[in-house]
């Protein structure tokens, strides 16, 4: 054969072959097929057949999509579909929104900025308030017409008619000595005016009945009407028609078809399943290369290597594991199963899934469940999931038959508009019977951010057993959890755990495949880095991914695996029954030489591996407080407070946080005392986020501001636009004032403002009790309402009280304590939190204190 003659983008024997997308549509290679000028845009590899994987675009794929798609990218293109990220423009979502718009698409302007500072690109709200003229949270609603100035704040002059004046120089509109005259002058030509628009409506009345007429004659006419066809998409068996009916049809009709998998998808639709789209590089894998293990003790800097270039390591391995459908899963895609998977394109593999054996062989054999390997041993885990209303008895069957007595849950019942998973157990107290398995719900504990629940599962001809679920409530719906909340969870999962317990751990999201990966990659190579002191991320989710699809859905949740790895291995949470907590700090606390004591160590450790922050983090903060000390502390954005009532002259930012308690999340507003210009800021961030208590870390008589906010007993004070009224005043243990607080139109809300009788920092006996009085009555405080804690910098002394306030919660919920893992946890909010070894120190005697004084107090009731 002349391979010479091959024509028509044809090659090979016989020109039997099809030319890829060689660029400009040139003749490829008549031999190999080859481009010899490289791939026309979209296409890759030597013989430009395959497509640029998703997050790559361009000629021989060379371009990465923008990390601000808020999806992926057109592959010849690189338009983002589904447009930007939240400050980004489109269509490429690598510019910064200009200064006059932000959100998503740059599609919002921005308000009217005080000396035309740009708006946040990402929120919109403006850093220094209003500009004269307007008001509101965004700075876009414009002065009333009685009103002008900044924010709003000045009235206009009566002289004015109808004191409407210039919204931004006060200047009267019209005068009303200027009023009166052209009154005067105008008035015939006003009563010429007012007949002829009587004329004009007269002939108009008659045009409008003589159209009504012919309309009704013509409706007569008309054809029955046929309702147009919704559009609809298909999830099993789910049908939901106009999902999103405001789409523009502009927008709709240019899509492609990878964009239409993130359009219009019903609330059933998980993000776990779909998200992988987000990884800029796509899947790159072509063989599979070993990835070599890493010391624990190196995984910070193996971290911070992959953390260059915005993640760069970390997107780059994820995407060369292999990803897809690899193995057959023909029994979850029989026509009887398909209505029992939750998602259309989540299936079990055939050689790894679970079978019902009470109905193996059958058509109900099958549930969306696999086995996977541990590195302890086979079979280790079960990754199911989430339960369907249809799915409840065949849950229950897999727990039955595995005897399984963990199940992690990591998704809630519904996120958003999402149902997410179907309640499978019943009310606390309650008995269900789902198919041939009956279960009790036995106990219920709340934390912060997860729940522990007790089963009594009974099946014939079994014994009852006890099933405990482990149920993390504050995972994102689109993004990671925090890694040490993370690491905290798992830990009590595993004390939970008996070295006996053999049976597979059940672990389920929604889809089984993101969240569920995610902390089986943590279990697993925590216990092996434990045992070993190496761990394998890569080689253990391709040992996950042989066993069940597409462990692990984006490479933000491949990060956290390392992430929270680096937690658990830098100090792992060590929870202490009381008793010995008592045995140990009696130790701790001799008088030895501080350098050299327990105490020291444990607080140098707590120092090295308290979080480092930038700029970044803090970059509101920066932003709206331009002229800062080089030590004022803080509000990391992610954790700070706004505020939303409106005042003139004030703006939305306050330096103020929020901390989780040991059982609620946003239990705590940690800010500092307010300087009498700030006052009024004050009252509304109580207001604005309901606190009903506020507790001050000094004796008020030490703290001259204070007189700025909080009136003397029995009498009122003035802090525009609020009243305050002191209504009653106690001195007992902790001085306490009950104050309410007024603002014409609302509703006045009363506030208990508590403060210790003496310094609190002391740390002998008299020293504690202060403390301990003012964290006493902080827990007798109801649950529903966030307690505000302030201090001179809003860190001295609030990391102390929080710490103990949380320690004393978990005492009462479990009967042990952590306070390292406390502290700990409290400085990823505030690094600024107990700071000194005197603060550390103070927190283990003030809990040692109430330990002693408990016991006493039982002893003698006795």
């Amino acid at each position: 054969m002349d391979f010479a003659e091959c024509r028509s983008n044809t090659y090979g024997p016989a020109c039997s072959n099809s030319c890829g997308h060689c660029l400009n549509g040139e003749q490829c290679h008549h031999v190999n097929g080859g481009c010899r000028n490289g791939c026309e845009a979209g296409y890759y590899l030597n013989m430009c057949e395959k497509e640029c994987p998703l997050g790559r675009y361009g000629r021989n794929c060379w371009r990465r999509c923008s990390k601000n798609c808020n999806r992926s990218c057109d592959r010849k293109t690189g338009v983002c579909y589904g447009g930007c990220r939240d400050g980004w423009q489109p269509p490429m979502c690598n510019r910064e929104c200009d200064d006059s718009n932000y959100g998503r698409n740059c599609s919002k302007s921005c308000g009217q900025c005080y000396k035309g500072v740009p708006c946040d690109k990402i929120t919109g709200l403006c850093p220094l308030g209003c500009a004269s003229g307007y008001e509101g949270i965004y700075c876009n609603k414009p002065c009333d017409h009685t009103f002008y100035g900044r924010n709003c704040n000045l009235t206009c002059s009566t002289t004015c008619v109808n004191q409407s004046c210039n919204a931004t120089n006060g200047k009267c509109l019209k005068e009303k000595a200027q009023a009166n005259e052209e009154k005067r002058h105008n008035t015939p030509v006003a009563i010429g005016v007012c007949f002829g628009i009587v004329v004009v409506l007269a002939a108009a009345v008659v045009v409008i009945i003589v159209y009504k007429r012919k309309r009704r004659q013509d409706q007569n006419q008309l054809p029955p009407h046929k309702p147009k066809r919704c559009m609809q998409y298909e999830n099993t068996d789910l049908h939901l028609s106009n999902l999103n009916k405001n789409k523009q049809g502009a927008e709709s009709s240019a899509r492609t078809e990878t964009d239409k998998a993130y359009v219009d998808l019903p609330p059933d639709v998980d993000i776990d399943e779909k998200i992988h789209q987000e990884n800029p590089y796509g899947d790159m894998y072509v063989n599979e290369l070993y990835c070599p293990d890493f010391l624990t003790k190196d995984i910070g800097s193996v971290i911070m290597k992959k953390k260059k270039a915005e993640n760069d390591g970390f997107k780059r391995e994820y995407a060369s594991l292999p990803y897809g459908e690899r193995y057959s899963c023909d029994i979850g895609k029989l026509n009887v199963n398909v209505p029992k998977n939750r998602f259309k394109a989540t299936f079990p593999y055939d050689h790894s899934r679970v079978i019902l054996r009470r109905n193996a062989g059958s058509a109900d054999d099958y549930i969306n469940a696999n086995y996977l390997d541990g590195n302890e041993r086979k079979n280790e885990y079960i990754a199911s999931q989430g339960p369907k209303e249809s799915t409840l008895a065949d849950f229950w069957e897999m727990v039955c038959q595995d005897k399984v007595k963990q199940i992690i849950m990591l998704t809630n019942l519904r996120e958003g508009r999402k149902l997410k998973c179907h309640q499978y157990w019943p009310n606390l107290g309650n008995k269900e019977t789902y198919g041939t398995v009956s279960v009790k719900s036995m106990q219920e504990k709340h934390y912060a951010f997860y729940i522990v629940r007790k089963f009594q599962v009974f099946q014939k001809p079994m014994n009852p057993f006890m099933v405990t679920q482990f149920h993390y409530t504050t995972w994102p719906d689109h993004g990671v959890p925090d890694p040490l909340c993370l690491v905290i969870f798992h830990s009590n999962v595993s004390h939970e755990k008996s070295n006996e317990d053999l049976a597979p751990t059940l672990v389920h999201c929604s889809a089984g495949i993101g969240r569920t990966g995610t902390y089986i990659a943590l279990d697993s190579l925590y216990h092996a880095g434990k045992r070993s002191g190496r761990v394998n991320v890569a080689e253990y989710v391709k040992t996950m991914r042989a066993n069940r699809m597409n462990m692990i859905q984006t490479y933000e949740q491949y990060m956290t695996v390392f992430l929270a790895l680096h937690e658990a291995f830098k100090a792992t949470p060590d929870p202490q029954a009381t008793v010995k907590f008592r045995q140990r700090v009696s130790q701790m606390l001799k008088d030895v030489p501080a350098n050299y004591s327990g105490l020291r160590k444990e607080y140098e450790l707590l120092r090295k591996i308290c979080p480092v922050f930038t700029n970044d983090d803090y970059k509101l903060a920066k932003q709206s407080m331009p002229k800062l000390r080089k030590d004022a502390i803080l509000p990391l954005d992610k954790y700070g407070l706004y505020l939303s009532s409106n005042v003139p002259t004030r703006g939305s930012f306050i330096n103020a946080i929020v901390a989780s308690s040991y059982i609620r999340d946003s239990a705590f507003i940690v800010t500092h005392y307010p300087p009498q210009e700030d006052a009024v800021d004050f009252l509304r961030l109580i207001t604005d986020h309901e606190s009903s208590t506020v507790i001050c870390m000094d004796p008020l008589n030490t703290i001259n501001s204070s007189k700025f906010w909080l009136p003397l007993p029995s009498s009122e004070k003035i802090v525009s636009p609020y009243k305050v009224v002191n209504n009653s005043s106690k001195d007992n243990n902790v001085k306490t004032s009950v104050i309410s607080i007024h603002k014409k139109g609302e509703k006045s809300r009363d506030v208990m403002i508590a403060e210790p009788k003496s310094d609190p920092k002391s740390q002998n006996v008299n020293g504690t009790s202060s403390l301990r009085s003012l964290v006493s009555f902080a827990l007798s405080c109801p649950d529903e309402s966030p307690i505000t804690v302030v201090s001179k910098d809003g860190a001295s002394m609030c990391g102390v009280f929080c710490a103990v306030f949380n320690s004393i919660q978990q005492i009462t919920m479990d009967d042990n304590i952590d306070v390292f893992t406390t502290v700990r946890q409290l400085q990823t909010r505030r690094p600024e939190f107990c700071s000194t070894q005197d603060e550390y120190g103070l927190i283990y005697q003030t809990v040692y204190d109430h330990l002693i004084a408990v016991s006493d107090n039982v002893y003698y009731n006795q």
